[in-house]
């Protein structure tokens, strides 16, 4: 019976190289040597090289006949010198002048692109199989293939790159785009930061951020700290004084403050609450442009209240004004008196009675760590009576560069429409008004309120006189330079001038729009706090020596002027 092979290599498979007969009951396996590295024995007979077959022919590949079917192959032994250790893998004869031979290394010359570039092996070149299983099928394992099958030396040529000018040039058009953009960017973060960084810096140094409003400088270099125009003159209260006003009343902490466990930020908040109310302040007089929102405190059961006098413009006339009590009432309201110098004002509410005063505890009795509340309308009137909590921070605090005022410091959160809210201790007192805190990305827990001892100072005099008594002014209205806006626009630090009071003290100087006062009875001048503190040195009709910048021809100049009373 013919056996068919499951892999017909030849025609037969090769059977195993053993003398016995082989059982076809089971397939053939093909013979797979074991893959060991050849080493010859030592031979006392002479090497005789093998002698080339008469039809060897090394244009075709050269394959060794096909033994017999179970026929062992045998595989002459090759005597090798005892001083060298020979292997195979790295030795390949080559047959030359009836000899094999050892070649000399092969020494490559480079090619066009640098690369060694060997050449095809020589004619007649026969290497030895090591390692390698004769019997192999030629697509398997061919080790005689011809160099167009499988040329070991060859280095493959890397492929002719097209160049394609038209999208280099593109390329470089992107690159520069983007470059430009990189750098614009980076200018734009730099200056950034260096804004950042100069407020942060400010603040430290006493700069801080009311809390409302922006009195409509949208943000531009200066911010405004001046009496806003007119275009309200319903708002204007200053008959609304109260001559005989005996003064508000600052009273002292609870006998049982000690003892009595019923105080607390719950009781204190009870008591206070409904002498908070909401202030919505208009840019117009039929009230739909909601300009600023701020909170207040009841004073007197007849609808006096204090706010502070950025909420109002620092002006009289500058917002039509409507105030909202904690049950939900709306009145129309105006302005008594303000004081920039102290950020405080006084509002009257038309036709408002039983309202309930709160009680005004004094703010000298005040100890470091000691709790305390704010309550107000963070946001405005849609978050009206919030409450937040916190401690006494610190006492007597230069906070400001626009304020004569010494601080209280706290960490209670005070937010834009907390302005002009109570501070209140646990026991129901106000003890300060809520008015600024340091609004910087680094800053946390750090507002500021303006005592009682103050306050009491100030809405005394203006209830009375609808102004604080023996102030004296220079009759401008400004706004601040700071450092970063002077050295920006190539102008000296001091108060630009936005108005002149013709009637006032500068009214018959060249001092104009525009220019920028440095400097008042010798005393350099860079921001409110400091023209302040000069003018509380003075009474009306001292004469100052007054220096500003003349910005229509870059000089400076000194003139003479006489302080007129602050009403």
């Amino acid at each position: 019976m013919d056996y068919k092979p499951e892999n017909d290599f030849y025609g037969n498979a090769p059977q195993k190289p053993f003398t016995e007969k082989n059982d076809y009951s089971q397939p053939a396996q093909r013979y797979v040597p074991q893959q060991q590295a050849f080493t010859p024995q030592p031979s006392n007979q002479p090497f005789e090289p093998p002698v080339p077959p008469q039809d060897f022919n090394p244009e075709k590949p050269l394959m060794p006949k096909k033994p017999q079917q179970n026929q062992p192959v045998e595989i002459p032994a090759v005597e090798m010198p005892q001083s060298e250790q020979f292997n195979p893998v790295q030795h390949t004869a080559v047959y030359q002048n009836g000899a094999f031979v050892t070649p000399e290394p092969p020494r490559f010359p480079q090619n066009a692109y640098g690369q060694p570039q060997p050449p095809y092996p020589p004619q007649g070149y026969y290497p030895q199989p090591v390692q390698q299983n004769i019997y192999a099928h030629p697509e398997q394992q061919n080790v005689y293939a011809q160099p167009e099958q499988q040329n070991v030396y060859a280095q493959p040529k890397p492929p002719k790159q097209k160049s394609n000018k038209g999208l280099i040039a593109v390329i470089i058009v992107l690159s520069v785009l983007l470059a430009g953009s990189l750098a614009g960017i980076l200018v734009y973060v730099l200056h950034n930061g260096s804004q950042q960084t100069a407020k942060n810096d400010d603040s430290v140094n006493g700069f801080h951020e009311f809390t409302l409003p922006d009195n409509g400088n949208g943000g531009g270099f200066f911010q405004q700290e001046a009496t806003a125009p007119v275009v309200n003159d319903q708002s204007d209260y200053s008959d609304k004084i109260i001559p005989d006003y005996s003064g508000m009343k600052l009273e002292k902490k609870p006998s049982d403050a000690e003892k009595n466990t019923e105080y607390g930020s719950e009781y204190a908040f009870k008591s206070v609450s409904e002498s908070v109310v909401g202030i919505m302040a208009y840019s117009d007089k039929d009230k739909t442009q909601l300009k600023s929102q701020g909170s207040g405190i009841i004073i007197s059961q007849g609808g006096y209240l204090i706010t502070n006098a950025h909420v109002i413009g620092n002006s009289k006339t500058a917002y039509a004004i409507s105030v909202i009590t904690s049950d939900g009432k709306e009145y129309n309201a105006g302005v008594v008196g303000f004081d920039s110098r102290t950020d405080l004002a006084v509002l009257k509410m038309d036709d408002a009675e039983n309202l309930k005063p709160a009680t005004f505890g004094d703010s000298s009795d005040l100890t470091l760590g000691e709790d305390v509340i704010i309550v107000g309308n963070p946001g405005g009137i849609s978050y009206q009576n919030s409450m937040t909590k916190g401690v006494v921070s610190a006492l007597d605090r230069d906070a400001s560069n626009k304020s004569i005022v010494k601080f209280i410091q706290t960490d209670a959160a005070i937010n834009p429409g907390n302005s002009g809210g109570p501070a209140v201790n646990m026991y129901g007192q106000v003890i300060g008004v809520a008015s600024s805190k340091i609004a910087g990305v680094v800053y946390e827990g750090m507002g500021f309120c303006i005592p009682t001892a103050t306050v009491k100072e100030i809405v005394d005099s203006l209830v009375k006189n609808g102004y604080v008594e023996g102030r004296v002014k220079i009759g401008i209205v400004g706004t601040a330079v700071d450092l970063e806006t002077a050295t920006y626009n190539n102008v000296p630090q001091g108060i630009y001038v936005d108005q002149v009071d013709k009637d006032g003290p500068c009214g018959g100087t060249k001092l104009a729009e525009g220019d920028i006062v440095t400097a008042l009875d010798g005393e350099t001048i860079t921001n409110f706090s400091e023209i302040y503190n000069v003018l509380e040195k003075h009474k009306d009709g001292d004469k100052v020596t007054l220096k500003y910048y003349q910005a229509s021809t870059g000089k400076e100049v000194e003139e003479e002027i006489t302080l007129a009373a602050d009403k």
